[in-house]
């Protein structure tokens, strides 16, 4: 009997074992959708990162996302934005295709308005989506979700305090709120969940005016102000594989960043270097050097064209970033997917 009870405790811990080393030998696939497939362009932002679990996760789609029947997004469980501004929240989706060789790489492609509910409210809904994000934007992207289905859209679970897991897919599109210093945990078919947290940003969030109802938007306007539904935020998530992605959202640089890297050991960073309304190469390069400290970054909102066959343009804002880390950086060419490891090692996708 002893034997027997040996020999099943130790079948248990062998078991617990391959899937603790299956689970930490995956990788996270991270995916920019831009308007232009194997370049990285004007106004590309959008990234899905897909979790070891199968959770899919769509970050700041803006103008390059052709609404939710966009072919590269497939399913997605979980939506998050940095901030409202139009080339993030999306006051206009792509309208070319961008597999073909004459679409446009500049910051004059083919758009179609999304107003007044936006890009994003619509991909969220029509995708059966959870948004995570902070409980001012929260309930403002679901009344505009609420517009596209038609339907209320409420928290997941009904409450927007319920430290409870959120299961994915959901049957309906719903909220989740976290706010600074929170975590949110999304789970699917049962398994080790992502985990969500959301950290400062140095911006603006002011909503566009053609997303805001009248007579709203006509009062703000005579009195020259935008509504600004909270603060700007970035998000830190950790994949079931270890890894810690931190995603700056539109900042500058912060002394935030070193508390949270402290605090997360971010692996992998995704870095605005777009300059004037956003930190700029020099400056992008510097946060990541001195204080974010990734093994891996991507540049994101370079507000150029940036590549030309897949190769980055000599003298670009992006060039000058790539060439002051003193980390590998990885270039976010559109419909190419990059895979890291838990450490935050490029291991598949590099360019």
């Amino acid at each position: 009997m002893r034997s027997i009870i040996l020999t099943t405790v130790a079948f248990l811990l062998c078991t617990a074992w391959l899937a603790a080393q299956q689970n930490v030998n995956a990788t996270v696939k991270v995916t920019p959708l831009g308007s232009q497939t194997g370049e990285f362009c004007f106004f590309d932002r959008a990234m899905i990162f897909e979790d070891p679990t199968g959770v899919r996760i769509l970050y700041d789609p803006g103008f390059t996302v052709a609404g939710s029947t966009d072919p590269r997004l497939g399913n997605i469980d979980v939506t998050l934005l940095s901030h409202a501004h139009a080339d993030h929240i999306g006051t206009g989706k792509l309208d070319q295709n961008p597999d073909a060789t004459t679409a446009v790489c500049s910051g004059a492609f083919p758009q179609t308005p999304t107003v007044p509910n936006s890009n994003f409210a619509e991909i969220t809904a029509e995708k059966h989506a959870v948004f995570v994000g902070t409980y001012e934007l929260a309930p403002f992207i679901g009344a505009k979700m609420q517009a596209v289905l038609g339907t209320p859209v409420g928290f997941c679970g009904g409450a927007n305090n319920s430290p409870a897991p959120v299961v994915v897919p959901q049957g309906s599109s719903c909220l989740e709120v976290v706010n600074f210093g929170g975590t949110r945990t999304v789970e699917r078919d049962g398994r080790a969940g992502v985990q969500i947290a959301v950290v400062p940003a140095y911006h603006d969030n002011g909503i566009p005016d053609s997303l805001v109802p009248d007579p709203l938007s006509t009062e703000l306007a005579s009195q020259g102000l935008t509504f600004q539904p909270g603060p700007p935020i970035g998000y830190v998530v950790t994949f079931t594989n270890g890894l810690t992605a931190y995603l700056s959202g539109d900042t500058g640089q912060t002394a935030e960043m070193e508390v949270m890297r402290e605090f997360y050991h971010p692996g992998l960073a995704v870095i605005n270097i777009g300059d004037i309304f956003t930190t700029g190469p020099t400056n992008a390069a510097a946060a990541m050097n001195n204080l974010v400290r990734p093994k891996s970054v991507i540049p994101s909102h370079a507000n150029e064209v940036a590549t030309n066959g897949g190769v980055v343009i000599p003298g670009t804002k992006t060039a000058q970033f790539l060439k002051a880390i003193e980390m590998p950086g990885y270039v976010p060419l559109s419909g190419r997917t990059m895979q890291f490891d838990g450490g935050g090692r490029c291991v598949a996708g590099c360019n």
